[in-house]
This record gives structure tokens, sequence and C-alpha cells, in this order.
């Protein structure tokens, strides 16, 4: 499972948190968690039980921990770009991020899941414990919300 859904995790951690060291923690627990909650695993959608798992190790944390660190991006640069090009970006990026630390945090981890990780409604849906239907409605007002924030 950790050689499956590894990386999966730790992306859609780091970017709730911008920390790699506290993402590589944070799946480090979830994959603990789930080794410990074994006798609960759901083997028709072992992806959506460890998103559940890695959600609430998230939650577990910023109930200690109050701040949302926007550091560093979630893809590499490029060092074939422009430094414009590259500026661009990096400032794109920045309110791009930004802007998703003041959606809802259910509202953030749809919009991590179908746009970053490239889930499908269903998959999000699957993975966060709802209907295909409520993440459309939720990703509808998800990036209607961040449209305002980012104008």
């Amino acid at each position: 499972m950790y050689a499956d859904y590894a990386d999966d995790i730790f992306r859609f951690l780091y970017v709730h948190v911008q920390d790699r060291m506290l993402a590589e923690d944070l799946t480090a627990d979830t994959f603990a968690k789930a080794w410990q909650k074994l006798d609960s695993f759901d083997f028709r959608h072992p992806r959506g039980w460890l998103y559940k798992i890695a959600r609430n190790r998230l939650a577990d944390h910023w109930r200690t921990h109050h701040t949302v660190p926007l550091e560093e991006g979630f893809d590499p640069e490029d060092d074939h770009e422009s430094v414009e090009t590259r500026t661009d970006r990096k400032l794109a990026k920045e309110q791009l991020l930004a802007g998703l630390a003041e959606l809802p945090e259910d509202m953030r981890s749809i919009v991590t899941l179908r746009f970053i990780e490239g889930y499908s409604a269903r998959q999000t849906g699957q993975a966060l414990g709802i209907s295909e239907g409520n993440v459309r409605v939720m990703q509808h007002r998800a990036l209607k919300k961040l449209k305002g924030l980012l104008s």
C-alpha cells in the first residue's frame, strides 16, 4: 500500500501544509495509523481510506498548530525558462496558494484532489467520503470563491 499510495498522500498533505518535512511526517503518521487500524481497512477503496486518515491527521495538526505556511510551491522550476517567465509563474503560484489557504478545508481538499492530483469527481468523492454530486457542487463553489479571491 505504501509503495502504491505514499506519493499521492504526500502531495495531498504537502499542498495543505507547504512544508516538505511536515508533509513527510504526516505521511508517515498516516501510514502508521493505517497499520494500527488495519482491521477496519476498506479493501474496496484503499485510496479513499488512506485519504480519510490523511485528512484526519491534517485536522489534528491544524488543531494544535494554527498557522498555514505558504513558503514553497508544489512543482519544480524549469532551468530553461527565462527569468521573467519564472518570476511570473512564481507570483501566480504564490497567489494561487494564498487563495487556496483562504478556502475552507473541505473546498481546499476538493480543489487539491481534482486539479493537482488529477482525480475524477468520483475518485475525489470516494477519497473524501462524499457523493460525486456533492464534489461537483463544492468544486463549483470553491472555484467561484477562489476566482473572487484571485481577482
